[in-house]
């Protein structure tokens, strides 16, 4: 590491004002995000010549969600060699960034700000009207919420003749339940999550012989072209599931589904509509 570089994270460490409230500008022109979900929604919000980087994981998403948004953007892999090079004017971080990366931040005079997750669309509405109001387009951030909210109220004034039952099941026994957006995507497609009905538990556990037993009318899977295979997925496509469910796996973008994006409302529409394809009846076994 260069002795400036060393000496600029050592100072970081260090000192006692990292605390230290920076203002942030009013119209950020250098904004460095430094975790996917807040990738996205910049790429939503501001043009690209105002974004300083954003990571190397967002392409993968991007590409699903809006292809060719990140196109000529540089990318960062969140390290303080990077936040130094660039001089961000504004850095968007998740609850969970390392506290070298605020401490870098506080020490170069970069605002850092930490948005949160969202579990909910009104948590959507909140992350994207903070966001929209951190890099000066509230404007913005208000036509995405209220085109979420139009898209969303076509879904509840238009239910599906059929309340199908389904289930988020990967593989590894996880299940997911209420409390998370992947059950409020699930409602508002007009279905029923087995999951969401489990006592107060966000997350259940569900081996293959319990799937089975509960008879849902299809199984949803996420699809996430950034994580390198796994057992996981090998176990969600086991011969007995591919061969007891055949007709009745739905796969959905797993970003949509892990990020609070405006676009959930969209996945909701994509998910009824894989839904309304599903085989009716009991599933046969």
């Amino acid at each position: 590491m260069a002795p400036v570089l060393l000496g600029l994270l050592l100072g970081a460490c260090g000192r006692e004002d990292v605390g230290t409230e920076v203002a942030i500008p009013a119209k950020p022109m250098r904004i460095m995000s430094t975790n996917m979900c807040t990738d996205l929604l910049l790429l939503m919000l501001v043009p690209r010549d105002r974004i300083a980087s954003v990571t190397f994981l967002a392409h993968d998403a991007v590409e699903v969600i809006m292809p060719g948004a990140d196109r000529g953007v540089a990318i960062n892999h969140g390290t303080a060699e990077e936040v130094v090079a660039q001089q961000p004017d504004l850095i968007l971080a998740s609850p969970w960034s390392t506290p070298v990366m605020r401490q870098l931040a506080a020490s170069t005079g970069a605002p850092l700000v930490e948005i949160d997750s969202a579990a909910s669309f009104a948590d959507i509405r909140r992350v994207t009207r903070q966001m929209g109001d951190l890099v000066g387009e509230p404007a913005r951030a208000e036509a995405l919420v209220a085109e979420m909210d139009r898209k969303l109220a076509d879904l509840a004034a238009n239910p599906p003749a059929q309340i199908r039952r389904v289930v988020v099941w990967e593989g590894d026994g996880n299940l997911t339940g209420s409390g998370t957006l992947t059950d409020e995507i699930i409602r508002a497609a007009g279905a029923n999550n087995i999951a969401g009905n489990f006592p107060a538990a966000r997350h259940a556990t569900y081996s293959m012989e319990e799937l089975l037993q509960a008879r849902p009318d299809a199984i949803l899977q996420g699809e996430s072209r950034f994580n390198p295979p796994s057992l996981r997925e090998s176990a969600g496509d086991h011969r007995l599931i591919r061969t007891a469910f055949k007709g009745r796996r739905i796969t959905y973008p797993a970003a949509l589904h892990a990020c609070g994006l405006p676009q959930a409302a969209d996945a909701a529409r994509q998910l009824r509509a894989e839904i309304a394809r599903v085989p009716s009846g009991p599933a046969p076994w």
